[in-house]
C-alpha cells in the first residue's frame, strides 16, 4: 500500500444529530491518516450532513482549524435529509477512491483492520465487500452479518439477535446459513466497498431512506456475481442507534419506527413473492392495530394503504 500503487480509500461518512460521537469518529480517521504511507493519495473522508441541528459538525470545523489540519477531510452540507443511502451515493459521487468505506459516525476502525480489507478486495477481483468483525465499544461482539430478509430470514435473525454474543452465532451458524439462503448481507455501519461494483449496481437504492438499504446493496450485488465476506483479523467498533435516537440499543422512537416499517415494505415490494407480500402485511396490520398511541398508529396504519 505505498508508492503509485496505493489503494485510495474514500471514507464516507453520514451525519444526523451524532452528537459528540461524529468527533470521536474522525479522530479515529485522523489517526489513521497518520499512519497511512501516503494519506493524501490513499485516505480521503467526506462527511456529508444530513440537516443535523444538534451542533455535531463543530466536530468537522474543528478538524479543519487544527495547525497542521487533518488530510482530506471534506463537508457537504445538505440543506436539508436527504436519508441515508441518498447521502452516501452523494458522497460516493465526490470522491476518487476505488475503494469506499462506508463508515456510520458512531462506529470506528483502525488501521490494521482497514488494511486488512483493502489487501482481500486487492487479492480478489470479484470480491466486492470486505467487512469486519463488529463490536460494541465494550468489546462485546454485536451482529454485522444477516441472511436475506424474507419471512424466513427475519424469524432466523430476530432469533439470533436474543443470543447476539455467542461465538456460535457469529462464526458457525453464518457458515450454515448461507449455502441454504444465499450470501446474504453485511451491515453498512462500517464497510468496505469495491467502488466499481457500487456503480455497477447504480449505488445504494434511494427510495429507502433509512434502513434496508444496505440489505438491498447486497441483494443486488449478489445477482451480478459479486462476493462479500467478512476479513478475519478486521475489527470495528459501533455504539449502534445514536441517529435513531436510542443509543446502543435496538429499541426505535415511534418517528424511526414509521421509516422502518415503510423501507420494509419497500423491500418486500422490491424482491419478496406475492406471498410473502400479504403475509406481511397481513402481519403489520394486526401489529400496527395495537399501537396504542392514536397518531403513531394511525401514521403506520397509512403506510400499509400506500403499499
Amino acid at each position: 500500500m505505498s508508492g503509485s500503487d496505493t489503494p485510495a480509500v474514500s471514507v464516507l461518512v453520514v451525519n444526523y444529530n451524532a452528537g459528540p460521537h461524529l468527533g470521536h469518529c474522525l479522530e479515529r480517521l485522523s489517526e489513521i491518516a497518520e499512519e497511512w504511507p501516503a494519506p493524501h493519495a490513499g485516505l480521503e473522508t467526506v462527511v456529508v450532513d444530513n440537516a443535523s441541528t444538534d451542533g455535531s459538525l463543530e466536530a468537522v470545523r474543528e478538524l479543519g482549524d487544527q495547525d497542521p489540519a487533518p488530510p482530506a477531510v471534506r463537508l457537504i452540507a445538505s440543506a436539508r435529509n436527504l436519508g441515508f443511502g441518498a447521502a452516501c451515493n452523494l458522497a460516493a459521487r465526490e470522491t476518487a477512491g476505488r475503494y469506499l468505506l462506508l463508515l456510520n459516525p458512531d462506529a470506528w476502525i483502525d488501521a490494521t483492520s482497514l488494511r486488512r480489507l483493502v489487501e482481500a478486495l486487492e487479492a480478489d477481483s470479484r470480491l466486492g465487500v470486505a467487512a469486519p468483525r463488529l463490536h460494541y465499544p465494550d468489546g462485546s461482539l454485536q451482529l454485522g452479518w444477516a441472511p436475506p430478509v424474507g419471512v424466513v430470514g427475519e424469524a432466523i435473525q430476530k432469533f439470533r439477535n436474543r443470543f447476539e454474543g455467542r461465538a456460535w452465532n457469529q462464526v458457525l451458524l453464518p457458515r450454515l446459513l448461507r449455502p441454504l439462503l444465499g450470501q446474504g448481507w453485511f451491515s453498512a455501519a462500517c464497510l468496505l466497498v469495491r467502488r466499481s461494483a457500487f456503480e455497477e449496481v447504480g449505488g445504494f437504492d434511494e427510495g429507502f431512506f433509512l434502513y434496508f438499504e444496505d440489505a438491498d446493496l447486497g441483494l443486488r450485488l449478489a445477482r451480478v456475481d459479486w462476493r462479500q465476506r467478512q476479513v478475519t483479523g478486521a475489527r470495528a467498533w459501533h455504539l449502534r442507534g445514536v441517529t435513531t435516537g436510542r443509543p446502543g440499543t435496538r429499541l426505535l422512537s415511534p418517528q424511526i419506527e414509521r421509516f422502518y416499517r415503510a423501507s420494509q415494505l419497500r423491500y418486500y415490494d422490491l424482491h419478496r413473492p406475492r406471498w410473502e407480500r400479504s403475509y406481511l402485511r397481513r402481519r403489520l396490520r394486526r401489529k400496527f392495530r395495537r399501537v396504542a398511541e392514536e397518531q403513531q398508529r394511525l401514521a403506520l396504519l397509512r403506510l400499509l394503504e400506500r403499499a
